[in-house]
């Protein structure tokens, strides 16, 4: 029974992407055993997941910062005896983590900075999806990345939709509510579209059929009051009110959500929800819009700026982040009120 370690420690996004990697995996080799490193954050996202069979939480910006924090994580890799190990991420940490744990096998990306590590390396092909790069990763284990299901796909514990049951009553949400998931936050400043812009969706929110709820992170409740204040609307904020499961629960219970180009709508995608992803210092052709066909992209028609940066920088180099301001609201709800329709009402 072949023992695999797959690596990926990077945003909430990148993991959900790596899903289908994992699967793959799992189907190819399906007498052995995955386990997964990742941030604890990742260990949230990928708890219950069919294809993982155990999960390794590296908190690399925390208590296991530095030096120390990676040697006592490669020791404990070690241990394990792994046959084969996967670096989903490109970093030189990666590397030398694949390196450290042992297996003769090391899968990753050629061009990597971590690439030194690598036994087998694969092609970064910039020009597609992240889930098709990720899953060209299965193909010196057996897999058929050309023919996988490439679609993410997260657990939705029975647990957690009790949770947000109960969460979305206290606040006077009926449970046959048709809902809409607002998420303005982004740890990228200029990823965000206008606090005025998010208001005004929720303001036609009801003429959609839908009642809003506004998520995210405790660090963006500030920002989600700000909209609902802009809205003067009594819309739930829910942001920080939910753990990770629940969070995911929230989502696959809505009928769409309208976010930036950031984790919650890659989420969406892996619970089967319509997104409407607003992009302004990226583009999709990075690869990382939301996966599938029944999502929606709203972005400014035409800046010569546009793309200036692979994440987004915090503040616009150029002062104006008209990128995002020039975004009219009617866009946005337009594309709402389409993926409203693809979902069946």
């Amino acid at each position: 029974m072949p023992r695999i370690l797959v690596v990926q420690t990077a945003f909430l996004g990148d993991i959900v992407l790596t899903t289908p990697l994992l699967r793959e995996i799992k189907r190819v080799q399906s007498d052995g055993s995955i386990t997964v490193l990742t941030t604890p954050l990742g260990r949230a996202v990928l708890d219950g997941h069919p294809s993982v069979d155990a999960i390794v939480a590296y908190d690399k910006k925390g208590r296991e910062r530095g030096p120390l924090g990676l040697v006592r994580i490669a020791r404990a890799l070690r241990r394990e005896r792994f046959d084969v190990a996967v670096a989903a991420q490109r970093s030189s940490r990666t590397g030398l983590l694949l390196r450290e744990s042992g297996a003769p096998v090391r899968v990753g990306f050629a061009g990597a900075s971590g690439a030194w590590a690598y036994s087998h390396r694969i092609a970064w092909d910039g020009t597609r999806h992240a889930v098709h790069r990720y899953l060209a990763l299965a193909g010196p284990l057996g897999g058929d990345p050309a023919q996988a299901d490439p679609q993410p796909l997260l657990a939705v514990s029975d647990v957690a939709r009790r949770n947000v049951e109960s969460l979305l009553r206290e606040v006077g949400i009926a449970p046959k509510a048709r809902i809409l998931a607002v998420s303005p936050g982004s740890i990228w400043g200029t990823k965000r579209w206008t606090p005025d812009g998010f208001a005004a969706v929720i303001k036609a929110s009801s003429s959609l059929g839908v009642a809003p709820v506004l998520t995210g992170t405790i660090e963006e409740a500030p920002l989600c009051r700000e909209v609902a204040d802009i809205a003067a609307l009594r819309v739930p904020v829910l942001a920080g009110r939910t753990g990770l499961p629940e969070f995911i629960a929230l989502l696959a219970r809505a009928d769409a959500i309208v976010t930036n180009d950031s984790g919650p709508g890659h989420v969406a995608s892996a619970v089967g929800t319509p997104v409407v992803a607003i992009f302004g210092p990226t583009v999709p052709a990075f690869g990382y819009g939301p996966f599938g066909p029944s999502h929606r992209i709203v972005e400014h028609p035409g800046l010569d700026c546009r793309p200036c940066d692979p994440h987004g920088p915090q503040i616009c180099p150029l002062e104006h982040h008209r990128c995002m301001k020039d975004i009219p609201a009617a866009r946005v709800i337009e594309a709402v009120a389409g993926a409203l329709a693809a979902r069946g009402g």
